[in-house]
């Protein structure tokens, strides 16, 4: 075997051990022998390997009473601190960062209030990018962290996005403005950064932490300003040539629905109205809120249908609901419909009324309809599983590239 195919056969396993210590938590080399039908002697060099570079470290052995006549066993884990993953939601109203460890453990949130795209008079892309670096800065002082340790960096934006992270046109520039090349813009500061559609991370969420685990076809629902949706068939995310799958244009068409704006701002404009009409009693809960305190989220945590001034709001939005999840049953056929956003968990109701609409309606199957319980924050954290997905493909070459160029200094 020549030296080039030695190196090749090293790399391959160091790869796989890294692969295992992933996600196992700590484990033992018999681990790594057992799961990847490894030689001893080929397990222990991958594990000295990524112990050398920084990936792994060896935890204190603690030996139990049959093995204190002989070597205790060496176990392993992977080493959080080698490096720290961002996730980043970049919506309309504001940026909300998370930073992590490489094992996923996290450090730190932080949030940046922008101005709506709809308030400007000439949006500038370069506003996006700089709020964008500013969250990332933010959080990451705050996790006692810097971007020179940063491996990658997921970003969920509300518009479309391709495979290759970008969106396409679209008549008011809102699409392109709110990714405004952000890709790009990164790249010159991290080494990996991974840009999706905030819905499809929302779904990656769900399925990674939330209400889709161990399902194969699912909707994730966004559901506060606007509606956009996350489809996974067959395990995968689905995109479509311009990453439109999820963007719910057809809902226009719909009898009852008309467009795709979300159960939040229909909440606002209904309850709006009605304040304009003087039709909320005074002494109603929603009688306080005014001016920018009437958002989706206070207005839902104090409907319910027992209260005959909120029920027809209630009844409003379980009916669109509704018709809007058998328009995406009969699409895509999924398990399951989350419904995510901070506004998910009041819409308990809501969602029953809904499941009632779908059963009369469809013929295959209904799925189940859920309210996602990762809140506000389901979007970055799917951007953060996205993150730590794309620096597993990257760390060990980088590290390694690092530790060379470190000695020959």
């Amino acid at each position: 075997m020549g030296v080039s195919e030695r190196q090749t056969r090293h790399r391959a396993s160091t790869e796989a051990v890294l692969d295992h210590a992933w996600d196992s938590g700590a484990f033992g080399a018999d681990h790594v022998i057992s799961a990847l039908g490894m030689t001893r002697s080929t397990a222990l060099s991958a594990l000295d390997e990524l112990i050398d570079v920084g990936l792994i470290e060896e935890l204190t052995s603690s030996a139990g009473p049959a093995q204190r006549l002989g070597r205790p066993a060496r176990r392993f884990e992977l080493r959080g601190e080698a490096g720290l993953i961002v996730g980043l939601d970049a919506g309309g109203r504001r940026f909300s960062a998370i930073a992590a460890d490489l094992s996923g453990r996290i450090l730190a949130r932080e949030h940046l209030d922008l101005t709506s795209f709809f308030e400007l008079e000439a949006p500038d892309p370069a506003t996006r990018h700089t709020a964008a670096l500013r969250a990332i800065d933010a959080v990451l002082a705050a996790a006692g962290g810097s971007r020179d340790e940063v491996i990658a960096v997921g970003v969920g934006v509300p518009a479309p996005v391709d495979g290759q992270g970008a969106s396409p046109a679209h008549p008011s520039g809102f699409w392109s403005y709110m990714n405004a090349g952000l890709r790009e813009a990164l790249s010159g500061e991290f080494p990996v950064v991974r840009v999706e559609n905030d819905a499809s991370l929302a779904a990656v969420a769900e399925g990674s932490l939330g209400e889709a685990q161990g399902r194969e076809h699912y909707v994730a629902m966004l559901s506060g300003l606007r509606l956009g949706s996350g489809v996974v068939l067959e395990g995968r995310l689905v995109r479509g040539a311009h990453g439109g799958v999820g963007e719910l244009e057809a809902l226009a068409y719909v009898p009852g629905v008309g467009g795709t704006w979300g159960l939040g701002y229909l909440a606002e404009q209904w309850l709006r109205e009605q304040l304009g009409m003087g039709a909320i009693p005074a002494d109603h809960p929603w009688a306080a809120l005014s001016g920018g305190a009437v958002t989706g989220e206070a207005v839902l945590s104090r409907a319910r249908l027992a209260d005959p001034v909120a029920r027809p709001l209630v009844e409003e939005l379980g009916g669109t609901l509704g018709r809007i999840c058998t328009v995406v049953s009969r699409f895509f056929d999924p398990e399951v419909i989350v419904v995510c956003g901070a506004i998910a968990g009041t819409l308990g109701e809501v969602i029953e009324i809904a499941v009632a609409h779908v059963a009369g309606e469809l013929e295959l199957p209904p799925p189940g309809i859920v309210a996602s319980g990762l809140g506000g924050d389901v979007v970055s954290l799917g951007a953060l599983s996205a993150a730590r997905e794309s620096a597993r493909q990257v760390v060990l070459p980088l590290l390694t590239a690092r530790r060379l160029a470190a000695r020959t200094h």
